[in-house]
């Protein structure tokens, strides 16, 4: 009779290291294909002044001031890199007023078309007026458009 040799505990552990590392591949690797498939093409960047429409509602809660914006990159053949949105707040004898006042930029290019939120919140102070917002970007000057209606299509 043959005689049986005992399993190669090395071959057995490597055979189990290789499912191991085989089934978590499987797991964390993207459903549709490939990465480079899914990343989405953005434009060309945007250099100069450009014009970009928005909307803004603002509502005071408790000791704050929020404003949201809805700004719509309206350029057919570029995306906007790096737009930002400053707030100030002024006193009825049109003085800066300190510690008031908010800067949000968007961290994501904006390409043609799309419609980005961004939310800007200030802490109130006795004698405050209306905001001033200013509109600028990376890349040179940004021309703001009252738009009514816009519906954001991601957030920032």
């Amino acid at each position: 009779m043959p005689a049986i040799r005992p399993p190669n505990k090395e071959l057995s552990m490597r055979v189990r290291s290789a499912a191991a590392i085989a089934l978590a591949l499987a797991m964390f690797a993207p459903a549709g294909g490939s990465l480079l498939a899914q990343t989405k093409k953005n434009a060309p960047p945007l250099k100069g002044p450009i014009e970009v429409g928005y909307d803004m509602t603002a509502k005071r809660e408790g000791d704050k001031y929020i404003t949201i914006f809805h700004v719509k990159n309206i350029s057919a053949t570029g995306s906007i890199i790096g737009l930002q949105i400053d707030q100030y707040f002024y006193d009825k004898a049109n003085q800066p007023l300190q510690g008031t006042g908010d800067r949000q930029r968007v961290k994501t290019p904006i390409n043609p078309g799309e419609v980005v939120t961004i939310t800007l919140t200030s802490n109130t102070v006795p004698g405050m007026q209306s905001p001033q917002h200013k509109f600028s970007y990376r890349d040179g000057t940004v021309k703001p458009k009252l738009m009514k209606g816009l519906v954001p299509t991601k957030t920032s």
